[in-house]
């Protein structure tokens, strides 16, 4: 197994590599001054199986083909297979056709890796599960939940409850509350289709003096998680503790976050961002000690 380390995600490529105990393939990687990236392979990879280490998080589009660029290239240099470790997915959000003429982005994606030579994709929390069942590449997607709410378990918690917001809501809630040994629930979210403006509420949920963490796969504007612990706050939430595996964090999302009430954010590094206190580097290396 050789492990390539991608641009987008060299230091989790490393924390693995050391994990594992295997030295990282040296990759010759340059951007031209008009933009385009540039990979060598420095050493062979015929008839070897490639893990290709490259996330998808912003700025997608360029992350996404030097992904295709490492893998094709891989592929047309005589590698056996090749593994894209994504820790995240991009264009999952567009999993359907919501409105009349729209495009499936998370479809043209996948079939685009896939005719860039990708055989298989390791991936974390994916924001669309339902997607693997009919993806043209066999995706095995790790849970880092049960990583993440064990880093909270360190802090001193008064009646916790754990609540997770939208459809993908209780099996989160409910996988952490296992770790934390509490209570569960689910934040109701409804989005408008039109506008992208979200709609919060906790219905029969009391949170009354209460430690109140809450989980989502991903932050990226923010807005479901302000309006969360803005309702949390009004319901008389005593502290609120913000967790996320995917930490996107667009235009200061933290920052409205934390300025809303919330008390912390804590993220996993599968995006590299400033709340990163839990690595899935373990989750990723015993997955690959499998294969």
């Amino acid at each position: 197994m050789k492990l390539v380390p991608g641009p987008a995600s060299m230091e989790l490529a490393n924390k693995v590599s050391s994990i594992l105990g295997l030295r990282l393939m040296e990759l010759e990687y340059k951007t031209f001054p008009d933009g385009e990236s540039y990979f060598r392979y420095v050493s062979s990879v015929e008839n070897e199986d490639v893990v290709i280490f490259q996330g998808t998080h912003p700025p997608q589009d360029k992350h996404l083909l030097q992904l295709c660029l490492l893998s094709s290239g891989a592929k047309d240099l005589g590698a056996r297979s090749v593994v894209a470790v994504i820790p995240y997915l991009a264009y999952a959000k567009q999993d359907r056709r919501f409105k009349e003429g729209e495009v499936v982005s998370i479809d043209v994606v996948l079939n685009i890796l896939k005719q860039s030579g990708v055989d298989k994709i390791l991936t974390v929390n994916i924001h669309a599960p339902w997607i693997i069942n009919r993806s043209p590449i066999p995706i095995e997607n790790l849970d880092a939940v049960g990583t993440l709410t064990s880093y909270i378990l360190q802090i001193n918690l008064k009646n916790p409850i754990i609540l997770a917001p939208g459809k993908k809501g209780e099996d989160m809630s409910a996988a952490a509350a296992k770790v934390l040994n509490a209570d569960y629930g689910v934040i109701r979210t409804k989005r408008d289709v039109n506008t992208g403006a979200v709609e919060v509420s906790l219905e029969d949920i009391n949170v009354n003096d209460r430690d109140v963490i809450v989980i989502d796969d991903m932050i990226s504007t923010g807005g479901t998680m302000v309006k969360s612990v803005n309702t949390l706050k009004s319901a008389g939430a005593r502290r609120i503790f913000v967790g996320c595996v995917h930490a996107v964090m667009i235009n200061n999302a933290d920052k409205k976050i934390l300025s809303s009430g919330a008390d912390a954010i804590v993220a996993t590094d599968t995006v590299p961002n400033n709340y990163a206190f839990v690595s899935i580097a373990g989750l990723l290396a015993e997955r690959l000690r499998k294969l």
